[in-house]
């Protein structure tokens, strides 16, 4: 069987509500800013991550609309940022993601438990 690029994304998927909204988001956020580098890869840095931006806020957008987790995704946010990395000689910025306080407490608390459920078996 094979799946379409829109069946992978974990907004559509059936489970996508409640904790499990977190983890698809997680993939989801990870996927979609990786897309946007690749779409925009000939662009200048600021273009790509304007693009992610937009991207990243349609992804949020999209998780409150499918009301996947309200309590985890309405009216938080997610900001990309360039920032200057202190041990890299070359000077190249990484991205960074500025997440609202309560998403990201959500984020890692969910983060948490996966690896402690994956560490018992």
């Amino acid at each position: 069987m094979t799946t379409s690029p829109a069946d992978s994304w974990g907004f559509l998927h059936p489970e996508c509500h409640g904790q499990n909204a977190l983890l698809f988001f997680s993939w989801d956020l990870a996927k979609t800013i990786e897309q946007q580098f690749k779409l925009h890869a000939d662009s200048p840095v600021s273009t790509q991550l304007l693009e992610a931006q937009k991207a990243v806020d349609r992804l949020l957008k999209q998780y409150v609309q499918i009301q996947a987790n309200p309590k985890a995704f309405e009216g938080q946010s997610i900001t990309l940022k360039l920032e200057q990395d202190d041990s890299d000689a070359q000077g190249v910025p990484v991205l960074a993601l500025q997440t609202s306080p309560e998403l990201e407490a959500l984020i890692l608390e969910m983060q948490s438990q996966l690896q402690s459920s994956q560490s018992i078996n």
